[in-house]
């Protein structure tokens, strides 16, 4: 008797499970920009109700009051009851009772364009639209109490779009009826859908594709093939460095924010984000675009498939100091070894864009807790991660080539790290690191640690010793990195 119930008990967890899955049509029309995207959403409710909860974010990655973009109709819903509640972000629904629901609502583009700050909210007019899945599909509530690696079936169907109007996703490609099973916040929340008139590329890293869509014609030497060049001299060596190759898809998408041939807006502003299997840029589009601002941009974002992805922080904000801080030095570091800059154009980016920009940051000593509290709130709070990240980073690689010889380097710890991460499905901690960084080094750097990363006091890197052909020096109040060209410098060495 007791045998049978445990078996029930261990079972019932897989039967309550069992019916994750939810069924969404996405329905064309041909003034999306008045009408946006309809969306019907069925779903099998594991239980008779007459009430049913959906999930929808009312702010997420610096976008606020998103429930402006949600329009919810009794016309389209006549059977049903509906309250949103923004504050909660929450949708009651009140229906006949039953264990089926289907609803209706529409996604629309809430601002006008052309507006240059937007880089997170729906875009969507009779052209293109350009959705995070996060913004794009509602979820019940239930969904999201689950475990977080929970996968679920997200069957999504495309209706009615034209032939020319090109679909595309992180998941799959120009399919017009989908089976996705993946988890929800890492999963369809971390998702980037698009459609209109995009044009496509591909190539192919040991048999498995990448992809690269954009749309309009970018200026100053933005062209098709120096952006797909570049990307696939990225994609190719970061995936050699990490010796990883598990990816099967992979895409990269770039969509502009504001496009104008004209010198009106006189700038440059541009963002990269890292999703699930796949990184989109947004900017803008005009005669100021910046080469060296996308190369840098290009190699922070594909970096984070390792360094935030597989390598997943375990406190978030707290560990952005390695997520954001390892990722922009190895952002220069992978460029110098691709030979993408010279070891001259390495030295003034590293000086001028992380030592000086660190170094003349107002909120450089604020302590790591701190960053937490305030990173979405300040940009210089926000930058301080980066920075100070990447000269630690810089230091220890320094002081585990000094070690070994020049038989290991900071190369090898991450790769190591990326073993223990994966294989035994851990997070990164700062106490994970640490105890590689005392297996590298031989020799405890807690103290060390706590004192410039954690608690934000300078580090004086003029004292400290650096490998042959490294020095710093202080100029102008402000530590500056020296290098002999004339010695067989062994940095980026495999």
């Amino acid at each position: 008797m007791f045998r049978k119930l445990f078996i029930l008990i261990f079972l019932l967890p897989l039967f309550a499970y069992s019916q994750d899955k939810i069924s969404y049509k996405v329905y064309y029309n041909k003034n999306l920009e008045q009408n946006g995207l309809k969306v019907q959403v069925d779903y099998t409710l594991k239980k008779v109700s007459d009430t049913i909860s959906f999930y929808y974010a009312n702010a997420n990655w610096g976008e606020n009051n998103l429930f402006n973009n949600l329009t919810i109709s009794k016309e389209d819903n006549p059977d049903l009851d509906i309250e949103t509640l923004p504050a909660n972000n929450k949708i009651k629904i009140t229906m006949k009772k039953g264990e089926k629901l289907s609803l209706i609502y529409h996604i629309k583009q809430d601002f006008k364009d052309p507006d240059y700050k937007i880089f997170h909210r729906p875009r969507i007019n009779t052209t293109f639209f350009h959705v995070l899945g996060k913004n794009l599909f509602i979820v019940p509530r239930s969904f999201t109490q689950i475990p977080e690696d929970r996968e679920f079936e997200f069957f999504i169907e495309w209706v009615d779009f034209p032939p020319q109007f090109k679909l595309h996703n992180n998941f799959v490609t120009q399919l017009r009826k989908m089976k996705i099973k993946t988890s929800l916040w890492d999963g369809l929340y971390s998702s980037l859908f698009i459609g209109g008139d995009y044009r496509f590329h591909s190539f192919k890293v040991q048999n498995k594709p990448v992809y690269f869509v954009l749309r309009d014609q970018w200026q100053n030497g933005f062209t098709d093939e120096f952006l797909f060049s570049n990307l696939k001299k990225a994609v190719q060596s970061q995936r050699d460095f990490w010796k990883d190759y598990d990816q099967d898809y992979f895409s990269v998408t770039m969509t502009p924010t504001v496009s104008q041939k004209d010198t009106l807006f006189k700038g440059y502003s541009t963002t990269g984000s890292a999703i699930k299997n796949a990184f989109m840029i947004q900017g803008t589009n005009n005669p100021f675009n910046s080469k060296n601002s996308f190369l840098y941009l290009m190699h922070h974002e594909l970096m984070h498939e390792w360094i935030g992805n597989k390598i997943q922080n375990k406190n978030e904000e707290l560990n952005y100091w390695f997520s954001e801080g390892f990722t922009d030095y190895y952002t220069y570091k992978n460029r110098l070894r691709i030979k993408d800059i010279s070891i001259e154009e390495w030295q003034k980016l590293f000086n001028n864009e992380v030592i000086q920009n660190y170094w003349t940051n107002p909120q450089r000593n604020i302590p790591n807790y701190k960053i937490k509290d305030d990173f979405w709130k300040s940009r210089d709070v926000e930058k301080i991660p980066y920075k100070r990240g990447a000269i630690f980073a810089f230091w220890l690689d320094n002081q585990i080539m000094l070690r070994t010889r020049n038989k290991k380097s900071l190369d090898d710890l991450m790769r190591e790290l990326l073993q223990i991460c994966t294989e035994r499905k851990v997070k990164f901690t700062d106490e994970l690191f640490l105890d590689l960084a005392q297996k590298y080094l031989d020799k405890d750097i807690n103290y060390f640690f706590q004192k410039h990363i954690i608690n934000g006091e300078d580090l004086d890197l003029v004292t400290q010793k650096w490998i042959d052909g490294f020095e710093i020096m202080t100029i102008n109040g402000i530590p500056h990195l020296g290098v002999d060209t004339c010695k067989d410098i062994k940095y980026c060495v495999e």
